[in-house]
């Protein structure tokens, strides 16, 4: 899973109240998305997402993971933007996009992406997805073979493995913290604020998507049915899903390739984003 936690709190200027630090990363995000050039848009089925590079130029879908949004990319967008158009979705649920109260299924998120990119393109894209942004992306090239030119995984969930241990739900600073270390590595320090905030944030996203939903649509017995050229990138300190998890995925996809990130956890695009673009571009 992702999360809208940044290592750094974003503070008001001196004498200013002090922000909410989600709602905070959160509008700094999304504001440097149209800064760097994107252009937001909706449709009639509620979803928002951002596009924008040159129109002539194969398509890149940023997917996010769970609990996150758009505004997660806002540190590789520039440079993907030189060479491809860039297509970054609030999948179902989460930013923006509807809906947004009530449950939330994998077959809302697909059908709403796939309409996105009906919509906005031609030819195949490349679909990168991060924690559940991947799995999205795999069952995605699953229904969608003619749409998908390539996956780039990154850090990506969808097969069966125990993570009774990572505290993906806290209940307390002490296991926030832990969570925080599991996502951006073993090193990160996050003040007592932050973690707070994120205590106190009610109906993640996450958390309305019943579990059966989950195990249905787990991947295990489909992946050798994926047609598509894969390219797996991982967080060489991702405590969420493990290396082990990586390799054991890798294994389940023919042909796949894995590359490994040194110094970057669960959101390697945004620990270390000149790498990811690097990797995205199939030269790492």
């Amino acid at each position: 899973m992702s999360f809208w936690i940044p290592i750094t709190l974003i503070l008001l200027a001196a004498g200013g109240e002090r922000p909410d630090p989600i709602d905070a990363y959160i509008a700094g995000s999304r504001g440097e998305l149209k800064n760097a050039g994107l252009t937001r848009t909706s449709n009639d089925q509620g979803s928002v997402y951002w596009i924008g590079g040159p129109s002539d130029a194969q398509t890149v879908v940023l997917l996010h993971g769970a609990n996150d949004q758009a505004g997660t990319w806002a540190q590789v967008v520039r440079a993907l933007m030189r060479d491809y158009q860039l297509i970054v979705p609030d999948l179902a649920g989460h930013g923006e996009s509807e809906p947004k109260s009530g449950p939330i299924t994998f077959r809302q998120t697909l059908d709403q992406l796939h309409e996105i990119i009906d919509r906005e393109t031609n030819g195949k894209v490349i679909v990168a997805g991060n924690s559940m942004g991947g799995w999205v992306a795999m069952l995605y090239a699953l229904e969608h073979p003619d749409k998908v030119e390539r996956l780039v995984l990154e850090d990506s969930s969808g097969i069966a493995w125990d993570m009774t241990g990572v505290p993906l739900r806290p209940t307390n600073r002490e296991e926030a913290a832990a969570m925080m270390r599991a996502v951006h590595g073993p090193d990160v320090r996050v003040s007592d604020e932050m973690l707070d905030a994120f205590l106190a944030r009610k109906s993640l996203p996450m958390s309305r998507i019943a579990l059966a939903d989950y195990v249905q649509n787990l991947l295990d017995a489909r992946l050798k049915d994926l047609t598509v050229k894969v390219s797996l990138v991982w967080g060489q300190h991702d405590g969420i899903l493990s290396l082990a998890y990586a390799k054991a995925l890798h294994h389940k996809i023919p042909g796949s390739t894995l590359s490994i990130i040194e110094g970057a956890a669960h959101i390697p695009h945004r620990q270390k984003p000149e790498t990811f673009v690097q990797c995205l571009k199939a030269s790492c």
